[in-house]
């Protein structure tokens, strides 16, 4: 009798358990297969140009289409190379790396000054950078034409890196700005009373502490500086001078040549997927931070 009088205790406890786990298994299954859904759209454009960059011209054309190539071939790698693809390339590679790395020593130390050395008017020029994110870039590009031609900045790698940089600095800065208020303290005045002077403790304590805001921040710039076209068509017009992103548009010949353009875009893709591949697990660290203590 006592058996039986817990067992009918236990059964809406053991019930209550089995509709949470059914519950808990069809919300994550739906979940999962809003993700399956959501990655087959991203990603089938992007296999489909794939493919299309190891098919002839002809093959591409052809009705039906196939959707692998029936013969493989590297026909389109070898005629984008051959039209000034590797040029492009470089001039992408110089703007961004070094684009980057400005960005983030300068946003480093603008970021360090705000969350740990406190000035009068701080909270001003922190309001006027972020309104600065609210002006369109097509503002800039007249006065930045004009400066460029006066120093004889244009066309050249130099003269695209800066405008880059300044575009991208704003909002580098309130990464920056996040990931060094989300440091305690306490560390800052231990460095301090070990005689730390203002440049060493943001080079030796804090910044490899802010590590995560950095890594965002190169993603971020990175992405924006290798796929920025409008400052890049605005002040070049020397082919020689010109990154990938403008120099794609002289690639695709008299007629759009889709396996040659195909092609190219695939190789475009391939430092972006790199870097985030590289830097992927410190992604949701730094957004997290930035989100938590921005």
């Amino acid at each position: 009798m006592l058996r039986a009088a817990q067992r009918r205790e236990q059964a809406p406890i053991q019930e209550s358990k089995r509709r949470k786990v059914k519950s808990s298994f069809l919300s994550k299954f739906w979940f999962h297969l809003v993700l399956i859904v959501l990655a087959v759209l991203f990603l089938a454009p992007l296999v489909y140009i794939l493919l299309n960059s190891f098919k002839s011209a002809d093959e591409i054309f052809q009705v039906p289409q196939s959707i692998l190539p029936k013969e493989w071939t590297l026909e389109n790698y070898a005629a984008a190379i051959s039209k000034g693809f590797i040029d492009y390339f470089r001039n992408s590679v110089v703007i961004t790396v070094g684009g980057v790395l400005l960005t983030v020593l300068l946003s480093s130390l603008a970021g360090y000054g705000f969350a740990k050395l406190p000035f009068r008017g701080a909270n001003f020029v922190l309001l006027t950078i972020v309104a600065t994110l609210t002006v369109p870039l097509v503002i800039f590009l007249v006065p930045m034409y004009l400066m460029e031609n006066e120093v004889g900045l244009l066309d050249t790698n130099l003269g695209l890196l800066l405008p880059n940089v300044a575009v991208s600095l704003p909002f580098a800065i309130l990464i920056m700005r996040a990931s060094f208020i989300a440091i305690p303290k306490e560390i800052e005045e231990s460095a301090t009373m070990d005689g730390a002077g203002v440049l060493r403790r943001w080079w030796a304590v804090m910044l490899p502490m802010a590590r995560n805001g950095m890594v965002l921040v190169v993603i971020m710039t990175s992405y924006a500086i290798w796929g920025e076209y409008t400052i890049a068509k605005a002040l070049t017009m020397d082919p020689a001078a010109m990154p990938l992103s403008v120099g794609l548009t002289l690639l695709k010949g008299e007629v759009w040549q889709y396996g040659i353009l195909a092609a190219v875009i695939v190789l475009a893709m391939l430092p972006p997927i790199i870097i985030f591949i590289i830097f992927q697990k410190h992604i949701v660290a730094g957004v997290a931070q930035g989100a938590v203590k921005g």
